[in-house]
């Protein structure tokens, strides 16, 4: 797309959409299928994590509770919990498991 492409398509695309395509494109617009648009969504940069919460993302990796990722790094559960809820901010999750499988995906841990 940053090269000017108009479309992308898969190449599962059903004829419908290949010819909705065609059109969009013909018109002068882009055309992006939901699926294709979600999975460039997941690329797009996000806000870095401090080296902190790579820190404490690391240890949620290895299922430590937030009193023992406290007292590994030598900070206050509350520190923690706040370090978790900039985690789950910034990486737009709701749980630890969740934060867990996205930052695998994006390669920040190494587990």
């Amino acid at each position: 797309m940053r090269a000017g492409a108009k479309s992308y398509l898969l190449k599962d695309v059903r004829r419908e959409e290949l010819f909705q395509c065609i059109r969009e494109v013909h018109a002068g617009r882009t055309f992006l299928p939901p699926a294709v648009a979600a999975k460039l969504a997941e690329r797009l940069p996000t806000e870095e994590l401090t080296p902190r919460e790579l820190d404490v993302l690391r240890l949620l990796g290895e299922g430590k509770p937030n009193k023992l990722i406290g007292a590994g790094l030598a900070i206050t559960e509350v520190t923690v919990k706040s370090h978790v809820q900039s985690l789950f901010r910034k990486l737009n999750v709701l749980s630890r498991t969740e934060a867990i499988a996205v930052a695998n995906r994006r390669g920040l841990l190494r587990i």
